[in-house]
């Protein structure tokens, strides 16, 4: 008897496969090092979309997908047309600024950036009303209205970049210093388009934004990719862009107005928008082409709740072929973002290790056009193979450093929801701990492909080792994120050497990542947000 039930417990712990840590053992750095090797590739020409390096991204991570043992996710295909449109916006003459004193002439790409994201071949603004109206924010629970008592349609509206917290550190009125969503030129943007204004200009300021003028700079006479799809209503909003804080003084100067003054009234509850003395005039042409890129995914279906899953994302697009430095023009994208989607390979794999389905459904989805401005998975959450209700979480990796184990677990966007305490838990197992990003203000949390969840209501992650490298120590650390963000990000020089190159801490992050869902995906309960959450929603999936 004895020796029947040793071998029905033997042939039950067979049959229910290793544990979640054994399983996690088959993360490797020469398991991920393959991949990078592979999709950071020179034959890979930078993974620029609608180019032939997207061609050969796209069969490489399909057949990644498919040697893993993934199901196609979208229908029998790994593959989600993602239809995309490219407008190129060309200035013609100056933009005017009308005033009491006479017109004044703005510089172009010095002074000010403009352009248009309507399918319009000409876009024309004459002698339009300004309206400033502070921090361009409605936001209901912080009792915060910035177009109260002030109607802004068919007018231009100038907002200040980021959110009063960044000025004020009050925590009680946004999160202090962290930028929120409200903070983002994309939400001003947005919110200019549902106050019915015609333009919205951004002031710049280098520390609010956390980017140089440079960044915006790029946008003159330039080009953009948006989703083609069909818009209900015609757009009010046709012209966007930004103009420096001394061009911002002279506009107020000449209303009689104090630029520094206002924009210290304008953290204040209470601000009340008020009129400028000057209107815009400017000429837009817009052309334009078509074109189809492709988000990847492949599945693990729940044994229970298939209908219910979790989201690994990691975008596959990069820069593709660009200026020439130093002799190289490919933006081969090592760090940004092949290794991301190397350690996403990572966990698929560990999952299937485990032999038995989890309960929930795991996603593994591969964007394109994240550079773009999150295209991919902003159509993926509109299209989604797993409805957005029903989808638990979004773990999203972007952006990995190549120096080694780290003691940290950095939390870009720490506070939003209860995925912080569960990642927290994981990562004491490591023997590590989790911290804020080192610059909050900056915003990180609103620009990659966790957003599109997060703005669908989805409680999302974007965490990895990123301060505290176990060997160097913080200072040093700190020093070589530096040298990063200034040498290699968004440069040719972002490439995979194997030599130079230590991948343990992103072992390390894929294992804690896959520990993660493998408890997400079978526990009971979901996370859920925290209140003071810009993204809070009562969406909670009832176990």
């Amino acid at each position: 008897m004895k020796r029947l039930l040793y071998l029905i417990l033997s042939f039950t712990i067979a049959c229910s496969g290793p544990s979640a840590e054994t399983a996690s053992k088959v993360i490797t750095s020469e398991g991920i090092a393959a991949d990078i090797t592979i999709l950071a590739a020179d034959s890979l020409q930078g993974r620029g979309p609608c180019t032939i390096g997207e061609v050969r991204t796209l069969s490489y991570l399909q057949s990644r997908m498919k040697e893993l043992g993934l199901e196609p996710a979208f229908n029998g295909s790994y593959l989600q047309q993602v239809p995309l449109v490219n407008i190129f916006t060309r200035l013609v003459g100056n933009v005017e600024i009308g005033s009491p004193n006479g017109d004044i002439p703005l510089i172009n790409a010095e002074e000010i950036t403009v352009w248009s994201p309507v399918l319009e071949k000409e876009i024309v603004l004459s002698n339009v009303p300004m309206v400033f109206v502070g921090f361009g924010i409605r936001a209901p629970e912080y009792g915060w209205d910035d177009y109260k008592g002030m109607d802004v349609r068919g007018k231009v509206v100038i907002v200040l970049v980021n959110d009063t917290g960044f000025y004020t550190k009050d925590t009680t009125l946004f999160k202090g210093n962290q930028m929120t969503y409200y903070g983002r030129w994309r939400y001003k943007f947005e919110e200019a388009e549902r106050q019915g204004a015609s333009a919205c200009i951004i002031v710049h300021e280098e520390a609010a934004a956390g980017y140089p003028w440079g960044v915006v700079q790029r946008r003159s006479n330039g080009s953009d990719y948006y989703v083609d799809e069909p818009i209900e209503n015609k757009m009010n909003c046709k012209v966007q862009g930004w103009i420096t804080s001394d061009i911002a003084r002279k506009l107020f100067t000449v209303s009689g107005l104090s630029y520094d003054e206002l924009k210290a009234a304008s953290c204040n509850k209470g601000f009340s928008a008020l009129p400028l003395l000057t209107t815009l005039s400017q000429r837009l042409e817009n052309r334009w082409n078509k074109c189809v890129s492709y988000n990847v995914a492949g599945i693990i279906r729940g044994s229970e709740k298939p209908n219910e899953a979790l989201v690994y994302a990691a975008h596959w697009d990069h820069l593709g072929i660009g200026t020439v430095v130093d002799g190289d023009s490919i933006y081969n994208g090592a760090s940004d973002n092949a290794a991301a989607i190397a350690g996403m390979f990572a966990v698929a794999k560990a999952f299937k290790e485990m032999k038995q389905a989890p309960k929930r459904s795991v996603l593994f989805f591969v964007p394109t056009c994240e550079e773009s401005g999150m295209l991919g998975s902003t159509y993926y959450v509109n299209h989604p193979a797993i409805p957005m209700d029903s989808t638990i979480a979004c773990l999203n990796s972007d952006v990995i450093l190549f120096l080694g184990k780290f003691k940290d677990v950095t939390v870009t966007g720490l506070g939003h929801s209860q995925l912080d305490d569960f990642l927290r838990e994981e990562a004491e197992k490591q023997g590590r701990y989790i911290c804020n990003d080192p610059n909050p203000e900056n915003g990180m949390f609103y620009r990659s492909d966790q957003l599109p969840f997060l703005l669908a209501g989805v409680p999302s992650l974007f965490a990895k080792g990123y301060t505290h490298q176990t060997e160097l120590g913080k200072e040093k650390t700190l020093a070589k994120i530096a040298e990063y963000w200034k040498t290699i990000y968004h440069k040719p020089s972002d490439q995979y050497d194997p030599i130079r190159d230590n991948l343990e801490g992103l072992v390390e992050d894929s294992k804690l990542f896959f520990l993660l869902g493998n408890r997400l995906t079978n526990d009971r309960m979901v996370p859920t947000w925290n209140e003071k959450s810009e993204f809070f929603k009562d969406r909670c999936i009832k176990p």
